[in-house]
């Protein structure tokens, strides 16, 4: 009689043993099919504003590649990092401005960022409040902005300020990529976090706030 119970006990524990490896493997083929989807945390918590797929450029119009130079361009002019010196800022204006429009900046726009900056506040252009309004000048855009500034960096409740601007913008602009691009030296300086903007022939001749 014992040996009966010990050979069906056997039994038992050899189709837990199977079942329990069984399991084992189905989680583990499981766990290697999973896909996590990333996002980028932004400062506005909804859905918009998370990155979506990459975009084809050849696919995207003319304009449409203008217009989104056009906002990288306003977002870079006005955005303020809390950090003692903001070489890469200073670079993108540089190349994507004629040297009167530069001056401009570092005499104006680039001293107010400066301040700022030592005061440890941090200011952003809202990505979906910018509008691109075209003049009867076909280089010439209106464009209008929203720019959020925290008073004070890395503080939840620090107050937040919301301004509204204007600005023309006299830009020229032709489809494609500048002729002297070379593919490595593009893979390099985005891995370094460069301004893929300054690859395209866009340039902007001319700024009046309004």
């Amino acid at each position: 009689m014992n040996s009966l119970k010990s050979f069906f006990m056997g039994i038992l524990l050899f189709a837990i043993t199977f079942a329990t490896i069984f399991l084992t493997v189905l989680i583990y083929n499981a766990n290697k099919q999973i896909s996590i989807e990333t996002y980028i945390f932004q400062m506005d918590d909804t859905s918009l504003q998370r990155p979506g797929p990459l975009e084809n450029m050849n696919k995207m119009s003319p304009e449409a590649v203008r217009n989104k130079l056009i906002q990288k361009y306003v977002a870079e002019y006005f955005k303020v990092i809390p950090v003692d010196n903001n070489v890469n800022q200073e670079t993108n204006i540089e190349k994507l401005s004629s040297k009167e429009v530069y001056l401009q900046w570092l005499g104006g726009e680039a001293n107010i960022i400066k301040d700022m900056a030592q005061h440890k506040m941090f200011r952003n252009v809202l990505a979906d409040s910018l509008i691109i309004l075209p003049t009867k000048d076909p280089d010439l855009f209106e464009v209008r902005y929203v720019t959020r500034t925290w008073q004070e960096s890395n503080n939840m409740v620090a107050p937040v300020v919301d301004n509204f601007g204007k600005v023309l913008l006299q830009i020229s602009f032709e489809p494609g990529l500048k002729q002297d691009v070379d593919i490595k030296r593009i893979r390099k300086m985005l891995e370094k976090g460069g301004n893929p903007a300054i690859l395209f022939k866009f340039r902007v001749e001319n700024i009046q706030k309004i």
